[in-house]
């Protein structure tokens, strides 16, 4: 049947009529956005203690932190804005493509370009891109996304499918009904997905920030119970006990963390890796175990017709070819199919014509068509699995098997290719195709195998072919097929290279098996037979020109043909792992340094040891520079990152105990031999935890000494800045009283003794015990 579709122009028309076939996505108020800032945990304790200092006559306290609040919101504010710029811009280049009927001619145009009118080409991996109706073909689809209904649906001419469907076998040709917001399913017509997942690392902080909210809150009791035996206003002592509070509260850690991720999309997309959900960073450093689809991941997927072998004398060479490309159709995508197309343009006469074609069915592993000869007489071509093929024929020849053996001991697949002519089915020959590795293959196993992460080759093909393609790419050559294994459960997967003879589910549950055994485990693919596994792992990569639904099911999209790029998304993934992990350290042997310190030498002198103002402007201080971490030039650890909350907090407890023991020896040497006043004591202990803190960030990013690597421009700009601000302050007297210049630089020597030769030298033992 011929269709005539739209032209140009009117599809133009409609186009402004209905306007693009997407949801226009909610958007949220910017200035709503600002104003949530000033909500939460750390900003009710902050506003708590600014009416407190109003209503006690703290007006300049007051001041300074509604100017401390409105600063962090704004920083707050503009960071994550901008990273969610960031991702927006990385999800518009992942798009969905329509294969549309346009002046007459069938092309590929992005799916929001379709209008109501439009006819399309559908097939097997694709995903309905608006409400159509079926005018030819007969299709399998699946609608579980939509309806829940885990049964796919038959569908046939003029039945109804739906935005967002997909195809799970067969192919139609169909009309588009409804686009964008007024199809079925609404929202449905947004094929990709855009989430914000709740990050491994966000949930382990803030368990941890809960814990030492627990021991903040033991001594804030003891420093209220000291305060009410000294009978001491509680109304004056408040400000003091919240700003404490504040100091367990990981203010920075959200902005932080989408910056340190959105920065690392950036980064990958230059290089051609397209995240599109930020936990598929979090889940590469932490990667272990790497499931690669043999086809299209370590292949080419550029299939090569090499033999064209007759199993049968009536038959020739030619007669095999052309049974075989008249049972292809490159409308299904195939790559079997477009090989043998490729393979048979000039070699076909011509002597059949083609009346029906139904695509490979992965249950039946074949494709047949229906054809006319020259004298109308209707026959039957079958393309498949030579096993398959040659039981549905009447001429069986022990032979074929042994030919097939011979081919895969070599890497070469076999196609069986039949003719029906009345009942009976003939098998007329074999066409052997190879697929060859890529040329980056080997180096890139190399690679990953460098960086503790252990390949796993998953194919459909026999162990024949399996073996000889994973021994020829480094891979090994312990090869299990999926029967042995469902055979033998107890076999030991840990050491096995490659799985054979792999079907759709199987890939599902090899992914399953590694995670259950306390793997992260990644997985490569490109079909629809793919899409399952890639939603099932930790880590799914659709390679490029992956099926729409391997995209929409994978974390991330490569978009060039290179395995290289896998290698820089699990270097970027550690990298970004080990910034946010030490903002983690940092964050906790601060928490320990303030609270630990501040509450003791609080109970010891009777008052706080530092004001509350000079604490939330320390803090402030403190997290403007930690937000710099994001953009640290760490060293990305060269085995797989995994999460020991045993081990970060035994580190912390060892560096803060260290860093408490430093504030107690800098407050007994300032006060026993220069005489200052408590005041004075105030502002140098204000000093000395910050700079501190800053000198801490350099220590701690450098498993080596400090001064091994360079930290990133920003992060030596913004402590720099800091150290100048705080000793202007200190020194003039703002929000703070003032205190000598000379014993500020006095008290920075002793933060650069202490911090970046003794604790750094401290360090190097505790990083080395620990295998941090």
């Amino acid at each position: 049947m011929v269709y005539k579709g739209l032209t140009t122009e009117e599809a133009q028309k409609l186009q402004k009529e209905y306007g693009f076939n997407e949801i226009k996505q909610k958007e949220t108020s910017p200035f709503l956005d600002f104003l949530k800032r000033f909500t939460g945990l750390t900003a009710f304790v902050i506003e708590g203690a600014m009416i407190i200092s109003l209503l006690i006559g703290s007006y300049i306290d007051a001041v300074v932190m509604l100017f401390l609040l409105l600063l962090n919101a704004i920083l707050g504010f503009s960071e994550e804005f901008r990273a969610s710029k960031a991702v927006e811009a990385l999800s518009k280049k992942i798009s969905v493509n329509a294969h549309v009927l346009r002046d007459g001619v069938f092309k590929e145009i992005p799916a929001k370009e379709l209008v109501p009118g439009d006819v399309i080409k559908i097939a097997m991996g694709d995903i309905v891109p608006a409400d159509c109706k079926i005018v030819e073909g007969n299709i399998l689809v699946d609608q579980s996304v939509l309806t829940g209904e885990s049964i796919p649906k038959e569908c046939s001419v003029n039945d109804e499918i739906y935005s967002g469907s997909l195809i799970t076998r067969g192919s139609a040709i169909a009309s588009v009904e409804k686009t964008g917001a007024k199809t079925y399913f609404g929202k449905t017509a947004e094929l990709i997905e855009k989430a914000k997942p709740k990050l491994i690392i966000e949930e382990i902080t803030m368990s941890v920030t809960r814990g030492l909210l627990v021991v903040d809150a033991l001594f804030i009791g003891a420093v209220i119970l000291k305060f009410v035996i000294q009978k001491s206003p509680l109304l004056d002592t408040l400000p003091f006990i919240l700003t404490l509070l504040i100091a367990s509260i990981p203010v920075a850690l959200p902005a932080m963390t989408v910056l340190a991720l959105s920065l690392g999309s950036l980064q990958l997309a230059s290089v051609g890796v397209l995240v599109r959900k930020l936990d598929g960073i979090e889940n590469s450093a932490m990667m272990d175990v790497l499931c690669l689809d043999k086809t299209g991941t370590i292949t080419e997927n550029k299939i090569r017709i090499v033999d064209v072998v007759v199993m049968n004398p009536k038959f020739t060479e030619e007669d095999v070819v052309e049974f075989a490309y008249l049972s292809s159709d490159s409308v299904t995508k195939d790559p079997i199919d477009s090989a043998v197309i490729e393979f048979g343009k000039d070699k076909v006469k011509g002597l059949y014509k083609l009346v029906r074609f139904r695509p490979f069915d992965p249950d039946k592993k074949y494709s047949d068509g229906e054809i006319l000869d020259k004298d109308g007489n209707t026959l039957n071509v079958y393309k498949g699995a030579p096993q398959v093929i040659l039981g549905m024929s009447s001429n069986i020849d022990s032979s074929i098997n042994a030919t097939v053996e011979k081919f895969a001991s070599v890497g070469k697949r076999s196609l069986g290719v039949a003719v029906k002519k009345g009942n009976e089915i003939t098998f007329v020959g074999l066409l052997t195709f190879f697929d060859y590795p890529r040329e980056d293959s080997k180096k890139f196993i190399q690679k990953i195998k460098e960086m503790g992460v252990r390949p796993v080759m998953i194919t459909g093909d026999n162990k024949l072919i399996a073996q000889s393609v994973a021994k020829d790419v480094g891979i090994g050559e312990n090869v299990l097929s999926i029967k042995e294994l469902k055979e033998n459960e107890r076999i030991d997967i840990e050491s096995i290279d490659s799985f054979a003879e792999v079907i759709p589910e199987d890939k599902f549950n090899i992914v399953d098996i590694y995670q259950k055994k306390g793997h992260t485990v990644g997985m490569t693919g490109d079909g629809a037979n793919d899409a399952p596994a890639l939603k099932k792992a930790d880590l799914g990569i659709a390679v490029k020109d992956a099926l729409d639904i391997a995209k929409q099911s994978a974390k991330v999209i490569l978009t060039e043909v290179c395995l290289s790029n896998i290698v820089n998304l699990i270097t970027v993934g550690r990298q970004i792992y080990r910034r946010i992990i030490l903002w983690i350290l940092n964050k906790i042997v601060k928490t320990f340094q303030i609270v630990f310190f501040v509450s003791i030498a609080t109970l010891i002198m009777g008052k706080p040891i530092i004001t509350p103002v000079a604490m939330v402007l320390m803090l402030f201080l403190y997290d403007f520079v930690t937000m710099s971490i994001a953009t640290d030039n760490v060293v990305p650890s060269n085995r797989p990152e995994k999460w020991n909350i045993k081990k970060l907090l035994s580190m912390s407890l060892i560096f803060g105990v260290l860093k408490i023991s430093e504030l107690f020896v800098a407050m007994y040497l300032a006060q026993k031999f220069f005489k200052i006043t408590f005041s004075e004591l105030q502002t140098l202990m204000f000093y000395l935890l910050l700079v501190s803190g800053l000198f801490n960030i350099l220590n701690f990013r450098e498993e080596r000494f400090f001064f091994s690597s360079l930290p990133s421009k920003v992060i030596i700009i913004s402590i720099t800045g800091d150290i100048i601000v705080a000793t202007l302050i200190s020194t003039f007297g703002i929000f703070v009283s003032k205190a000598h210049f000379g014993l500020l630089m006095i008290t920075l020597l002793y933060a650069i003794l202490v911090t970046l030769v003794f604790t750094d030298i401290i360090k190097l033992f505790v990083y080395r015990w620990f295998k941090f």
